[in-house]
């Protein structure tokens, strides 16, 4: 009875009030579509060329509603007939105004020349929640992210390369006697295999190898720990979608609700593993050449300047843990998917493969059989195909700057470029590397997939400042040569007893996730996979 009579005068409350609540709603509601037409008309009020935005979403809506994978929907804003001609276009980062620049040159000013004005990506973690996703080479802003920069350099050197080199080709011979294990048909003497999971396999225990000292021995064990964990960051259910978005379009988000890059379990895991190999390392004195020993290096020196008073980074919260984690998220996913990439477009290229295997058989025989640094380094054609798979498919497919001006600057001026405009500080920066690797005025027959547009013959006809697959720059990706060490040493040995053909499951076309800022083929990569060793 009580329960009825205060539902009734709960509905007759509503009733009685019906016109100033539905008031109220249409003011808020014309209150918030006033602000955001204002907004929106940031660009046209500034005089400069601008692409139209959607309610809500401004130039985003495919991305955010996955409606397309993020290379598709670059593309479709760079070659947008509102941007065409432009040395740079305005759009809309939901409500906040940003600039896509398409001038290469334009490009090289604000990501070398004047680096100083744009040093911060716009992307972000919370450092308050996620120490371990905030403090890293990746995401940390200046000067923090100098001082983590210069301390990791001298890990990826040409140097430490050849130092790290026989502990990556250890891992390469265990992929290939994981290849060499499956099961054939005795007829064909192939198999159909997803490249993509092996080849991930291989990655993640190169990466715990070198970074943190560890047989992970995924190969054999595919459901080991840190392949779980690696799985983990990078599946893109609609969450993790979601989490990655505001990472890099929306980072306000990420603090509100308390977005991780690394999942609590996975934080604990990396954050143990990195913790208990250092004080192994330091306990006993043993030393590998490899990150593990750069940071025991960091923190000894870290440790001194405590002493003198003063108050290193590097000793707060997760961040030495974090630059280790960094690199094992980043360095195996992106790798074991341009190999993945590479084998594809092998099979839509049997020539292609051809010439590649053909060049592994001389060096292997040229060198006696035996794989060293400089073999690696001296395979022109692999390097040229996994450039071209990198034009086609760079891991991310944009780069992203925020303008940081000096204090007391009104901002960066653009009038060098025919704009007539400051960027202001905060603003951020887009620039679409993949649609501009895909671009036919850089780089000729863009679709076709051709390594021979890398021979120096050649290069007339291509223009190499739009090649950008690692960045450019003082922010570029610092472990470029590691990334490219690894990847062929993978394909080496793959090709060593192996190639592969097109099967029933492969796509015509690949079809990226649009759920997946790091790029991902929808369904994996299906493949006949050959057996036929080349000697």
């Amino acid at each position: 009875m009580i329960i009825t009579n205060l539902l009734t005068g709960i509905a007759g409350a509503l009733t009685n009030n019906l016109t100033e609540i539905l008031a109220t709603l249409a003011f808020i509601c014309a209150t918030v579509y006033i602000w955001l037409q204002y907004q929106y008309s940031y660009w046209r009020r500034q005089r400069l060329p601008y692409i139209e935005p959607t309610l809500i979403f401004g130039n985003l809506k495919g991305i955010i509603n996955s409606e397309c994978d993020p290379c598709t929907w670059f593309q479709y804003l760079y070659n947008h007939e509102k941007a065409k001609e432009h040395p740079a276009v305005g759009i809309y980062i939901f409500n906040k105004p940003s600039l896509l620049l398409r001038d290469l040159e334009l490009i090289k000013t604000v990501m070398i020349k004047d680096f100083n004005y744009f040093s911060n990506r716009h992307s972000a973690s919370d450092p308050h929640s996620d120490s371990l996703g905030s403090d890293n080479l990746f995401f940390a802003k200046n000067p923090i992210w100098k001082e983590i920069r210069v301390k990791l350099t001298p890990v990826f050197t040409s140097g430490k390369m050849k130092q790290m080199f026989p502990l990556i080709e250890g891992i390469a011979q265990e992929y290939d006697k994981y290849l060499c294990s499956q099961k054939v048909d005795a007829k064909t003497n192939s198999t159909v295999i997803e490249v993509k999971e092996p080849n991930a396999l291989y990655t993640t225990d190169v990466i715990a190898i070198t970074a943190y000292g560890l047989q992970a021995n995924s190969l054999s064990d595919p459901n080991g720990i840190f392949r779980r964990n690696g799985k983990k960051i990078f599946t893109f259910n609609w969450l993790r979608a979601m989490e990655f978005k505001a990472f890099f379009f929306l980072p306000i988000l990420v603090k509100i609700f308390r977005f991780k890059v690394f999942s609590t379990d996975t934080t604990i895991f990396l954050r143990d593993t990195i913790n208990r190999t250092m004080e192994e390392r330091m306990r006993t004195g043993t030393t590998r050449n490899d990150l593990i020993d750069i940071l025991i290096k960091f923190r000894r020196e870290a440790e001194e300047e405590a002493k003198e008073g003063k108050k290193p980074f590097i000793l707060e919260r997760d961040a030495l843990a974090a630059q280790a984690a960094i690199f094992f998220s980043a360095g195996f996913e992106t790798s074991s998917a341009t190999m993945s990439f590479t084998m594809y477009e092998m099979a839509r290229n049997p020539d292609v493969q051809q010439r590649l295997r053909e060049e592994v058989r001389e060096a292997f025989l040229s060198n006696d059989g035996k794989v060293t640094y400089e073999m690696i380094m001296g395979l022109k054609y692999m390097d040229n195909v996994v450039k071209e798979v990198l034009r086609h498919y760079p891991p991310l497919p944009f780069l992203d700057r925020v303008c940081t001006p000096k204090a007391g600057e009104e901002g960066y001026s653009l009038k060098a470029f025919n704009m007539d405009f400051n960027v202001p500080a905060n603003m951020p920066i887009y620039i679409p590397q993949q649609a501009i690797q895909m671009d036919p005025q850089h780089f000729k027959d863009p679709e076709s997939f051709n390594p021979d547009r890398f021979l120096p013959e050649n290069k007339h006809e291509n223009n190499m400042n739009a090649y950008m697959p690692f960045g450019i720059g003082p922010h570029n990706c610092i472990g470029e040569r590691f990334a490219m060490l690894q990847t062929k040493l993978g394909l080496l040995y793959f090709y060593r007893n192996h190639y592969v053909t097109v099967c029933d499951k492969t796509a015509v076309k690949i079809q990226l996730d649009p759920r997946a800022i790091i790029i991902q083929p929808v369904g994996g990569i299906h493949l006949n996979v050959v057996r036929d060793p080349l000697f």
